[in-house]
């Protein structure tokens, strides 16, 4: 080992990387930390429902209009959801920006894990 560095390593931080911006990102706001658990169910339900949404044609804009109206880790995790949608991520990056402006530097992690290249307000 001697302090070198392997490609294992590398993709092992890269994940730890991914993974502390999506728990930042989904937590954000909230008064208290979610457990993991919370996170993994919040997240996990946002996707399903983009998929499904995506199965029968339908466009996700009114089911994210609704879950950006609760507020909290719901409204995160269907962001996210629709942040890794081809073609979605500058419109509802910048939407979200617009709403949380104090939220830009966890929203920027987020997009940077995502592979998104910078995006202005």
């Amino acid at each position: 080992m001697g302090g070198q560095r392997g490609a294992g390593d590398a993709d092992s931080s890269a994940k730890g990387r991914r993974r502390a911006a999506l728990s930042a990102f989904l937590g954000v706001g909230m008064a208290s930390p979610p457990s993991e658990a919370l996170l993994v169910a919040a997240l996990a339900g946002a996707r399903r429902a983009v998929a499904a949404h995506q199965a029968r044609g339908l466009a996700v804009d009114e089911w994210l209009a609704g879950e950006v109206r609760l507020r909290g880790i719901r409204e995160n995790a269907a962001v996210l959801a629709v942040l890794e949608m081809p073609g979605r991520g500058e419109e509802t990056a910048r939407a979200y920006r617009q709403a949380h402006p104090d939220r830009a530097g966890v929203l920027s992690g987020l997009l940077e894990v995502l592979g998104y290249q910078k995006l202005e307000g």
